[in-house]
């Protein structure tokens, strides 16, 4: 019996030999071997050699492509060949053999034919790229649509082929024609220009795209000594000119398109940054500086005139506590502006959650009041009252960012501040409206906007439990400003998967990594930023009143940036609104891969 079993050992590896033999002498294919006492180790040398024959076979379409550097032109391609993830080597075939020291021997070979399906992945990762800028460009995220557009770019340049056309589009000329169009139709419009010190101006820019207020820009200036980063949001930017810069008169605004310091968000941008060509836009705009006075509003507001504020409140119904609300908001201004524990903690005392949410905010954000005039709306809400939105100004030193942000206020039906987050954009809260108006869900969709508001506001003031508590395995139910935990029976919520999304246990350690990381990065990072690229609220068809959220999340800190997609499962059957589900999958961009409100059904 040991004898036959030694022999068909013998015949099967002399088949191989003679297979292995056979492929290396045709010319139809790559190849490449490596040995090691490891089959995964001895598989990535074969990889690595076979890269390198391809890289020699492709280098020659790679020459206007690749960054001038001292780099020999084989060695970066081979650089550009490794960013197609041995994942997207699909087609590669092995054959692995024991060796007589104990050792394996992994070779490796691919088809010639099977190489342009390996740079189709890279194709229908820029498709999804470019898909997504087109999304953000019509609702006005030209942050988000430039970012993604020169990514695509850079992708592009990591193609071996001159002229790359998918699925009917030239991406070669269409992209860059792109990002032309989008810078050109980018307008500035001063609006404000105050002198508040004798070295110090504040000035406050109109911004829009093709006549639209934008939802959300970046871009930069240079103040005589370094390069300020400034975002723009909701139609309007808000930056201080120091020192020398502050006598200017004329200012070169550069619109932002590379983002050099997002390309972490993407290992395979990350890896193709210092090898590939990396495009250059005309996105300069030319500021007059001129003194304005504050542009009006055209509201119907009620006028309250508070010691430090001139409070111009439009309320929206009935609402019987204006002077109260007024007050509230005056007191909440005077002790973000103040800035002073001793104070907060004084006005606030009979309220540790506000008291410690204040001064975190002050602390990780260094706020601004940018007027003394506050023109806002007041609404009814479902447990008091909301003020949105008041205009304010975040520093982010380290990352060199000035940021314009706008406050939503929660009162309790006396009146009473109980809560503050920073706001969506405009225009997405818009949409919502608007799309409220079909499915007469408003009050849903409100409390989808406030949790998802309270959870970006947790970023920014660095609080940890609430993140914790967003991406617990528990369902949570949201209790005005509270948010608690709630075992639910065994299979209330089943995931489906329908296409190529991960399993689900995948998903949950992927959970347990980012908080993970979240704790070391709130401890370690002194500035962080964190926005949303993408927004939809998707009403679930088979069971009344559960919703999907479906977003993109970008997140920057001092020396760590990430983006993701990230999905909630919410349920307003009962009284308290329910969460069941939150999934992050981190740099997922493939629409096939993105677990979605389909996946799952709830069974109650």
């Amino acid at each position: 019996m040991k004898f036959q079993i030694v022999l068909l050992l013998m015949i099967f590896n002399l088949i191989q030999a003679q297979t292995k033999e056979q492929i290396k002498n045709s010319t139809d294919y790559y190849y490449g071997s490596g040995v090691s006492s490891n089959v995964r180790e001895a598989r990535d040398r074969a990889l690595e050699e076979l890269t390198e024959q391809i890289a020699v076979r492709v280098a020659k379409s790679f020459e206007l492509k690749i960054q001038e550097s001292s780099g020999n032109l084989d060695d970066n391609v081979k650089s550009i060949l490794k960013t197609h993830s041995t994942a997207t080597l699909k087609n590669v075939k092995t054959i692995k053999k024991p060796m007589a020291d104990g050792r394996i021997e992994v070779f490796c070979y691919l088809s010639k034919k099977e190489v342009a399906k390996v740079f189709d992945e890279r194709k229908r990762l820029i498709s999804d790229f470019v898909q997504n800028a087109e999304k953000n460009e019509r609702v006005g995220q030209c942050a988000n649509s430039l970012k993604l557009y020169y990514f695509s770019m850079l992708l592009l340049n990591s193609l071996p082929e001159q002229n790359v056309v998918y699925n009917g589009m030239n991406f070669t000329t269409t992209i860059p024609e792109r990002i032309n169009s989008l810078i050109s139709k980018i307008h500035f419009e001063l609006v404000d220009d105050v002198k508040i010190a004798v070295k110090e101006r504040e000035i406050t820019v109109k911004i829009t795209h093709a006549a639209l207020p934008v939802a959300l820009l970046d871009f930069t200036f240079w103040d005589g000594s370094n390069q300020v980063s400034v975002q723009g949001r909701d139609g309007f930017a808000t930056f201080h000119l120091l020192g020398a810069s502050s006598a200017f008169k004329n200012l070169k605004l550069n619109i932002k398109y590379a983002y050099y310091d997002a390309r972490d968000e993407y290992n395979v941008i990350a890896d193709l940054w210092n090898v590939v060509d990396k495009p250059v836009f005309d996105a300069v705009k030319t500021l007059k500086l001129t003194t304005k006075s504050e542009r009006d509003v055209l509201v119907k507001p009620q006028k309250v005139q508070t010691q430090n504020w001139n409070l111009k409140l439009e309320y929206e119904g009935d609402i019987p506590l204006t002077e109260k609300v007024a007050q509230s908001v005056a007191e909440f201004l005077d002790v973000v502006t103040a800035g002073d524990k001793k104070q907060i903690r004084q006005k606030y005392k009979n309220d540790p959650f506000l008291n410690e949410k204040i001064q975190s905010y002050i602390a990780y954000n260094h706020p601004k009041v940018l007027s003394k005039t506050i023109q806002a709306k007041v609404c009814k809400t479902k447990s008091g009252y909301e003020l949105r939105k008041i205009r304010m100004l975040h520093n982010y030193a380290t990352i060199n960012k000035q940021a314009t942000e706008y406050l939503v206020l929660d009162f309790a039906e006396n009146g009473e501040l109980i809560d503050f987050n920073t706001s969506i954009a405009e225009n997405l809260y818009n949409e919502f409206v608007k799309q409220s108006e079909f499915g007469r869900d408003w009050n849903q969709r409100h409390q989808i906007i406030k949790f998802i508001e309270k959870y970006r506001t947790a970023y920014l003031t660095r609080t940890i439990e609430t993140v914790d508590l967003m991406f617990a395995e528990d369902a949570l139910i949201l209790i005005g400003r509270r948010i608690e935990r709630k075992i639910l029976p065994e299979n209330t919520v089943q995931f489906h998967k329908f296409g190529n999304e991960p399993d689900y246990e995948y998903i949950r350690l992927t959970k347990e990594k980012y908080l993970s990381r979240q704790r070391t990065v709130f401890n370690s990072q002194k500035d962080i930023f964190l926005d949303f690229g993408s927004f939809d609220i998707v009403q679930k068809n088979n069971a009344k009143n559960v919703y999907g959220v479906e977003m993109r999340q970008s997140y920057a800190s001092t020396t760590y940036s990430d983006e993701g997609y990230l999905f909630l499962l919410m349920d307003f059957s009962e009284r308290d609104p329910m969460i069941y589900v939150r999934a992050w999958q981190p740099n997922e961009w493939s629409d096939s891969s993105l677990v979605r409100t389909a996946n799952f059904r709830v069974y109650k």
